[in-house]
């Protein structure tokens, strides 16, 4: 076991270890900060926690199994960088809350391998946090709350990915982008800014199974949802202020079924204006739309469609 701890005004530690079952610890408070980590084997455990000031920390496990890499950042300019190769890995960083702005923030996980998951948690702060994970049933979590400039990215690519996405509050923004078979890709924002997109499918092609869903309450709104080949489902539900919403979905061939299943529901008090695009096989869109603004576009091409708008429903 190796145990760093330093409570100096700076700090600044490079750790390298090769072998199984590491421990890896690190406490800074105050000033410049910095640490590296890197540890490969399997079942290591890396833990770095920084208190205040500059910040930055980066752990790295690589080739091997079950191992779990820790990054707690409370205050000032933080950043943090994780990145594991191998499968069954856990990574986690949570940024802030030391109450008013915990500053700056950023936060990146990247994990190659299967039956990975990383969870990013931002509580306030410019915000700003990138996941990518490659390889087969991977979940990604990012939470942003108490927030002030948010943007979330997460990238999957592989088959049976979930990635969900929570932001509560400020500049919103939040992108997923999925590749492979039975992914499920879900955002929810509460307030401020908003807009959020989900793209499924095309690696080659599929999207088979996939599910994607958007929920925004209130403020400047904007949704989009794309969606290619096979079956899948989509629902936007948008309450308040500025909406939009927009969700394509394709079955121009690959293993299909009746897939196709899209649904949008704005309520009161919105801008409005809603678009469903189907091509193929099974399809069936419904919209509704509360009092206000409304609009409404749906366009299915080929097989069985199905289509419900209802506008000014109670």
């Amino acid at each position: 076991m190796k145990k760093l701890s330093f409570l100096a005004a700076s700090l600044l530690v490079a750790g390298t270890t090769y072998a199984q079952n590491n421990t890896q610890s690190s406490t800074s408070t105050g000033n410049s900060n910095a640490v590296t980590v890197t540890q490969s084997g399997s079942s290591s455990s890396a833990v770095g926690t920084q208190l205040g000031n500059n910040n930055a920390l980066t752990q790295t496990q690589s080739g091997g199994a079950s191992n779990s890499a820790t990054s707690l950042q409370r205050g000032n300019n933080q950043t943090s960088t994780q990145t594991q190769t191998g499968n069954s890995n856990t990574a986690y960083i949570k940024q802030g809350d030391g109450i008013p702005l915990d500053n700056g923030n950023t936060a990146t996980q990247t994990q190659s391998g299967d039956r990975n998951s990383a969870k990013a948690e931002q509580l306030s702060g410019a915000n700003t946090s990138t996941q990518t994970q490659t390889g087969s049933d991977h979940i990604g979590e990012v939470f942003q709350s108490s927030s002030e400039g948010n943007t979330a990215t997460q990238t999957q690519i592989g088959s049976s990915q979930q990635g969900y996405i929570t932001q509560l509050g400020s500049g919103n923004s939040a992108t997923q982008y999925q590749r492979g078979l039975s992914d499920k890709a879900s955002i929810y924002q509460l307030g401020n800014s908003n807009q959020a997109s989900q793209s499924q499918g095309t690696n080659p092609s599929s999207s088979w199974f996939s599910t994607a869903s958007i929920e925004q309450i209130g403020n400047s709104n904007i949704a989009s949802q794309t969606q290619q080949y096979d079956y899948q489902d989509a629902k936007i539900e948008q309450s308040g202020n500025g909406s939009t919403a927009i969700q394509n979905q394709s079955a121009g061939t690959d293993l299909v079924l009746p897939g196709n299943r899209a649904y949008i529901d704005q309520d009161d008090a919105g801008g409005h204006y809603a678009r469903q695009t189907q091509l193929g096989v099974g399809n069936q869109a419904d919209t509704y739309q509360g009092m206000s603004s409304n609009s409404s576009d749906v366009t299915q091409t080929g097989n069985l469609n199905t289509s419900v708008v209802k506008q000014n429903h109670p």
